[in-house]
């Protein structure tokens, strides 16, 4: 009888935030083709048995617990410090190389390919990759792999060289802190077997153009999803659970934290939204979800319906079901997963004409995409959605571009050949 690959996924949770989601269907989607896949995650949110938390890899012992702490405090000084020397740098997502240990989880778990997602807020330590010896695919969910400190590089290309002289720490010592982090990760990779996974050709662009993942390869794979699960329900239905007059004009929004995380675009929204007002402001109304938080100093006359925090599923198909437009303005996305699962919910979406949600969006096909980073054209997209979405043409493009092109089952058949590459397996092989 043949035997599966034995994959082990790695990111940060199985659940809290769209790189988690995206990965958790993914170590789905190939164990439903009897890949052998295990999740190894910090932050366990789902009581699926194939999701294996770093919790039971710490020892269950005092000393331990002091050692650690005291371990955690020492290294957070220390990056507190090295942080402390750029006071003027940008508010926008910067990390280091901070991780926890992983008391040997790697080498503890049997594998034959490692499959790497979005790994950062203090969890994998790269270093531990090396003595890995065994192929490593990398999905990447953001830039930060291979810059030195950011997560999204704008208009910023120093990532093609070496860093230094970070605009976002408004720096100009060639030898900050990211050419620092960049040289570190430099040596790491040259030692890896490693095969770059990105979710949109901007993105492959990106990294083949990169100083630290140019030699290695890279396949585009989309983000997948359940067709089943992601498709459009009951309008009325959706908009009773959250409390929203059907009758209006529903424009949806959703990222987590959207008032912290500048990159998702919520100000431009709100700048849009100010435009509409000239228009008809008893029609609209805005819904916005991945925040429990109230939303301050709005200048606006149109109704915002906070809808919390959306975990599940379900509930992220009821809010794209009750919506007659997503919007999505992002000032730079690898792939756009909102816009899909919205997408497939028969809901047009509205984003900005950049990065990898460009691939997602076709231009009043499927949805509109604006001229960056207009807030005006955004405004006018969402009103040609609603003016061209009367006869349910846009939802039926949108629903066909991701039953077409992101069903999972297409998104798991393109890993599982990936992973046969990477292992030096063919068709005839006894592995499947």
């Amino acid at each position: 009888m043949a035997k599966p690959i034995r994959v082990l996924s790695v990111n940060t949770s199985d659940k809290n935030g769209g790189a988690a989601r995206a990965a958790f269907r993914i170590h789905c989607g190939v164990r439903s083709f009897l890949v052998d896949s295990q999740m190894l995650v910090k932050e366990k949110q789902s009581n699926d048995e194939t999701v294996i938390s770093l919790d039971e890899f710490h020892p269950k012992n005092l000393f331990y617990s002091i050692f650690e702490y005291i371990q955690n405090k020492i290294k957070n000084k220390i990056q507190h410090y090295r942080w402390g020397k750029y006071p003027n740098r940008e508010t926008v997502f910067l990390s280091d190389l901070r991780s926890v240990s992983l008391n040997g989880a790697l080498h503890k778990l049997d594998f034959d390919v490692l499959h790497l997602h979005w790994v950062n807020l203090r969890f994998l330590n790269l270093k531990e990759l090396i003595k890995i010896n065994k192929p490593i695919i990398w999905t990447l969910h953001d830039s930060w792999a291979f810059t030195g400190i950011c997560h999204y590089s704008y208009d910023c290309d120093k990532y093609v060289r070496e860093c230094g002289s970070c605009p976002f720490l408004n720096s100009d010592n060639e030898h900050d802190l990211s050419r620092q982090i960049w040289n570190q990760k430099n040596k790491i990779y040259s030692k890896l077997n490693l095969h770059i996974v990105t979710p949109s050709q901007w993105l492959a662009d990106c990294v083949t153009k990169s100083g630290l993942f140019r030699a290695f390869p890279v396949t585009v794979i989309p983000n997948g999803l359940d067709t089943a699960v992601y498709s459009q329900g009951d309008k009325r239905l959706a908009c009773e659970k959250f409390g929203i007059d059907v009758s209006r004009k529903i424009i949806l929004f959703g990222a987590i934290n959207p008032n912290v995380d500048k990159n998702k675009g919520f100000s431009k929204l709100l700048e849009a939204v100010q435009y509409l007002e000239k228009i008809e402001t008893d029609d609209f109304v805005l819904a916005v979800f991945g925040t429990d938080k109230p939303i301050e100093n709005i200048s606006t006359r149109i109704p915002i319906y906070s809808l919390g925090y959306l975990n599940t599923d379900k509930s992220i198909v009821q809010a794209c079901s009750a919506a007659d437009v997503m919007v999505v303005p992002s000032l730079s996305e690898v792939f756009g997963q909102t816009a899909s699962e919205a997408m497939a919910c028969g809901t047009p979406v509205v984003a900005f004409n950049c990065t990898g949600i460009k691939e997602v969006v076709d231009h009043k096909i499927t949805g509109y995409l604006a001229e960056p980073y207009s807030s005006k054209d955004l405004a006018n997209g969402i009103v040609w959605c609603l003016e061209n979405n009367k006869d349910g043409v846009l939802s039926k493009n949108a629903r066909k571009k991701v039953v077409d092109n992101y069903s999972l089952g297409i998104v798991a058949g393109k890993y599982i050949e990936l992973y046969k590459s990477v292992f030096g397996l063919s068709e005839k092989s006894d592995r499947v």
